[in-house]
């Protein structure tokens, strides 16, 4: 697996301010996209997406504080943060091209 794109998240809600999470997405060796997510600095869930079909084949996520809001806001484009605005720096190559964008 190879990392290509990864964004900061806004978790935050009602009863739940600040709360930040983060999405890492990698492509395995078969083509297939492979979503990590984290909740702050703990690992909250995974999702293989199919490369040709774009239907979910594997999914995960853990049982301790999991609600289906999560789901949710991590879906939701127009919470994602970016990762250079967040950090000021990309660890990127230079020929990196965004895939995780926010939604305008």
């Amino acid at each position: 697996m190879r990392l290509i794109d990864r964004t900061m998240v806004n978790l935050s809600s009602g009863t739940r301010q600040d709360l930040l999470g983060h999405i890492s997405l990698f492509e395995k060796s078969n083509g297939n996209h492979y979503y990590v997510y984290f909740v702050e600095a703990r690992y909250f869930g995974m999702k293989e997406v199919e490369l040709n079909t774009d239907k979910i084949i594997k999914e995960d996520r853990t049982n301790d504080e999991y609600h289906y809001s999560l789901d949710i806001f991590f879906s939701d484009k127009t919470r994602y943060l970016g990762w250079d605005n967040m950090f000021g720096a990309d660890f990127m190559t230079e020929s990196y091209e965004p895939t995780l964008r926010a939604k305008v």
